[in-house]
């Protein structure tokens, strides 16, 4: 190539390098467009990293370490709140409906009982945890775009940090629901003869099967919706919890319409299935955004 092969391939990503926080990025966005090692020997370099590590370098900085424009677009906190208060409002009525999924999926007849009480308190209680888990996630991060030396060894480091963070905000909703539950169990004991077990098995019976499975569900969603929210992408943190929403209520439509099998008119069985179904996207989609140093700005 003649002349400056670096700057042309500056220019060609000029957005890239003026928004990027840390050469990682840039490292990460030339692989996507397909420059590999091979490629970066065309611009004088052995590897895509200290390619990225140049044009991060050369990028032009305003006096003073002020931002950009393009910069000054960006959110400097991604877990900070919108600006406007509908947008503040929005994933607050969406977080709202995802926590009362068990109330509206209560037993047609007898309505919402304390069990679904209990299980709504408890997941109300734990997203404090699920917020927690999520700064951890950023933290550990940024703390790793700092340590790294190339980008395999960024995402093989945070490979395991969204499963520890998943496993521990589960471990709290699901202590949070035991807790719960083995109160209401003391206050207002389930009919019937008591079994062996102790309050723990008293506990579990008070909800069944079908909402246990909901809770884990609920929980399931909630965690990568906080990790997605926390590392900048609200959008679909809030498009997965609308999501939840709408299912469970086609469910309960559907349902009360008298149009689905037997199995599935049990409480907790529609708040299973449409978190279920919103978890397992959400999931891969925060699996991903932990893996790329963009989302840590």
């Amino acid at each position: 190539m003649a002349g400056d092969p670096v700057r042309e391939l500056m220019a060609a990503h000029q957005a890239l390098c003026e928004q990027a926080g840390h050469p990682l990025e840039i490292a990460a966005a030339l692989e996507e467009a397909g420059i590999g090692a091979a490629t970066a020997g065309q611009y004088r370099h052995g590897d895509v990293f200290s390619l990225a590590e140049e044009m991060f370098a050369r990028v032009p900085r305003r006096a003073g370490g002020g931002p950009s424009r393009a910069d000054s677009a960006l959110p400097a906190d991604p877990a900070a709140p919108p600006r406007s208060s509908v947008a503040r409002l929005k994933p607050a009525l969406a977080l709202l409906g995802v926590l009362l999924l068990p109330l509206a999926d209560a037993a047609p007849a007898a309505g919402p009982g304390g069990a679904a009480v209990a299980l709504v308190l408890a997941a109300g209680a734990a997203t404090g945890a699920a917020r927690y888990s999520a700064r951890w996630v950023r933290h550990t991060g940024r703390a790793q775009l700092r340590t790294a030396a190339t980008i395999a060894d960024f995402r093989a480091r945070m490979r395991p940090v969204l499963p520890v963070a998943l496993g521990l905000y589960v471990v709290v909703l699901a202590v949070a629901s035991f807790a719960a539950l083995a109160v209401l169990t003391a206050v207002a004991p389930r009919p019937g003869p008591a079994l062996a077990g102790g309050l723990l098995h008293a506990a579990f019976r008070q909800a069944g099967v079908a909402r246990w499975c909901a809770q884990a569900a609920l929980g399931l969603l909630l965690g990568p919706a906080a990790v997605l929210r926390c590392c900048g992408q609200g959008g679909a943190a809030l498009a997965g919890l609308l999501s939840a929403d709408a299912l469970s209520a086609a469910a309960l439509l559907l349902r009360t319409c008298g149009l689905l099998p037997g199995w599935a008119s049990a409480p907790g069985t529609a708040t299973a299935c449409a978190a279920g179904a919103a978890a397992a996207v959400l999931l891969p989609c925060a699996w991903i955004v932990v893996g790329r140093p963009g989302g840590y700005r």
